[in-house]
C-alpha cells in the first residue's frame, strides 16, 4: 500500500500527533521530530510520555502505540523482536504533542492550543486519537488548521453512543472502526458524523514502558488505531501527488482537507451489511484513493462549511442534543407517528426535563444547554436514563429521576432554576 510513493518525498510530509506523548520505542524513534513537539500538559518542550497509570482514566503509552500505527518502519525494528509493527506511512515524520495523560478530553484548551501550534510549525496532517466534549475554542482551532491546508482526522470514539469531539465537527475526518471480518467493531461510535471506517480491532502496535530499549508490541482495539491508519494514508496521498499539485488542483490550500475527505469517501469500499448512514463512505481503500484523479484545477463538492460558517454542533442547542442522542432518535422514530406540529421525542423530553414547553426549549438551551450536555455526556448512568426516557412512548417517571440525579450534581444556579420549576 503506497509502495509507489518515493521515500524522499514522503519524508517531507509531517504528521502531528496530539496524544499522551511519546517514548523512544524502536518502532517509532527513527521517525520522530521531537524538537518540533511540545508538552501542553506540563507546559514545556519535552513531550515524553510519563506513562502514568495511577488512575483508571490515565492512558500511559497510548501515544506511542498509535504513533507506531502511522510511522513504524516496515518489518522488524532493531533487535529482531518476535513480532513487529508496520505503519501505514513508514517514511512520514511524526511531531509528538503531549496534551493530557488521558485520551478522554473534557478540558479542550490544551488540545486546541496543540492544533494551532502544530499548524504554525508546518505540519500537514493532524491525527487525534482522543476525544470528548466540544467547545468553540476547539472548533476555532480546527478551522484555523484546515483553512491553512492541514488535514485533521480524529477518532469517532469508543463505547459511547455518539461521535465525540473533535471528530464530530464537519471539518474533521471522523474515523469509526471495524473488525478483521469487516464487521462493525462493537465498541465503535457511529452516526452521521462518521466519514470513513478503518480496522480497529486487535491492531498490532508498539507497547511503551519505562525501558525504551525493549521492542515490545501487542494488540489493542479502538477507534484510536483506526484513525491512525487513515492518518497514515493521508500522508501517502499528499506524498503521491505533492502538496503544491493538490493545492493547484483543488483551488487553494484551504480546500485540501475537504478535497481529501470527499475523495476518501468516494473511493471507500461499501460494505452492504453495515448500517446505512452510520459508518461514513465505507471501509477505507488506500489503493483506490491513491489511484483517484485530482479535480484537475476545479474544486470538488465540499463536504464541510467554510471557515466562517461554524456549525452549532458543540454549543448546547437542539443540534447538540440531536447529535448526542442520534442513535436513540433514529431507533424510535418509526414508533412515533406524531401529528404535524407535535414535538419530537427528544424535544418533548427536554421540555419535560426543563419544565417548559417544546417551543421554548431552544431558548432555554441557549442559556444552560452546554452545561446540561456536559452532565449527560460525561455520566453514563444519566445518559442511559435520559435515553430510556426518549425511547419511552409515555414517561414513566424516568425524566423525574434524571432531574433528581442532576440536582445532586451541584449544577449551576441557572440550570437548577430550570430543573426545579
Amino acid at each position: 500500500m503506497g509502495s509507489d510513493v518515493p521515500a524522499s518525498r514522503a519524508q517531507r510530509h509531517h504528521e502531528r500527533h496530539p496524544d499522551t506523548g511519546y517514548r523512544r520505542h524502536p518502532e517509532i524513534a527513527a521517525n520522530l521530530l521531537i524538537g518540533l513537539g511540545r508538552d501542553l500538559f506540563r507546559n514545556d518542550d519535552d513531550p515524553e510520555d510519563e506513562l502514568q497509570k495511577t488512575f483508571a482514566w490515565q492512558n500511559g503509552g497510548h501515544g506511542t502505540g498509535t504513533a507506531s500505527v502511522i510511522v513504524s518502519p516496515r518489518g522488524a525494528a532493531d533487535g529482531n523482536p518476535q513480532n513487529a509493527v508496520s505503519g501505514t506511512a513508514p517514511h512520514a515524520k511524526l511531531v509528538p504533542f503531549r496534551v493530557s495523560d488521558s485520551v478522554v478530553v473534557l478540558d479542550t484548551l490544551n488540545l486546541a492550543r496543540a492544533i494551532e501550534l502544530a499548524t504554525d510549525r508546518g505540519v500537514h496532517v493532524i491525527s487525534i486519537s482522543m476525544g470528548g466534549l466540544g467547545s468553540d475554542r476547539l472548533h476555532d482551532a480546527v478551522v484555523y488548521a484546515t483553512s491553512r491546508g492541514v488535514i485533521v482526522l480524529a477518532a469517532a470514539g469508543n463505547c459511547v453512543q455518539f461521535v465525540v469531539f473533535p471528530a464530530a465537527y464537519d471539518e474533521v475526518v471522523a474515523v469509526a472502526a471495524c473488525d478483521a471480518e469487516r464487521g462493525p467493531w462493537k465498541g465503535s461510535s457511529r452516526g452521521r458524523a462518521v466519514d470513513i471506517t478503518a480496522p480497529g480491532d486487535r491492531v498490532w502496535h508498539a507497547t511503551a514502558n519505562h525501558d525504551d530499549s525493549l521492542n515490545n508490541v501487542s494488540q489493542g482495539s479502538g477507534t484510536s488505531y483506526a484513525v491512525a491508519t487513515v492518518a497514515g494514508i493521508a500522508a501517502l496521498w499528499l506524498a503521491k501527488h505533492g502538496r503544491n499539485t493538490i493545492i493547484s488542483a483543488c483551488g487553494g490550500k484551504e480546500r485540501i482537507a475537504s478535497t481529501f475527505s470527499q475523495l476518501l469517501r468516494d473511493t471507500a469500499t461499501p460494505v452492504p451489511d453495515w448500517p446505512a448512514g452510520q459508518f461514513g463512505g465505507g471501509l477505507v481503500n488506500a489503493d483506490a484513493l491513491l489511484s483517484a484523479q485530482l479535480p484537475n484545477g476545479r474544486t470538488v463538492p465540499t463536504l464541510v462549511p467554510t471557515a466562517t460558517q461554524h456549525a452549532p454542533l458543540g454549543r448546547g442547542g437542539l443540534t447538540t442534543f440531536g447529535h448526542l442522542f442520534e442513535g436513540t432518535v433514529r431507533s424510535v422514530a418509526p414508533l412515533f407517528a406524531a401529528a404535524a406540529g407535535s414535538p419530537s421525542p427528544l424535544d418533548g423530553r427536554l421540555a419535560e426535563l426543563l419544565g417548559t414547553t417544546a417551543d421554548k426549549v431552544p431558548s432555554d438551551l441557549g442559556q444552560v444547554g452546554q452545561e446540561l450536555a456536559f452532565y449527560l455526556a460525561t455520566n453514563p448512568e444519566l445518559y442511559r436514563r435520559f435515553e430510556d426516557a426518549v425511547s419511552a412512548e409515555q414517561d414513566d417517571g424516568t425524566v423525574d429521576d434524571v432531574r433528581e440525579q442532576l440536582l445532586k450534581q451541584g449544577v449551576s444556579q441557572a440550570l437548577e432554576v430550570k430543573l426545579s420549576r
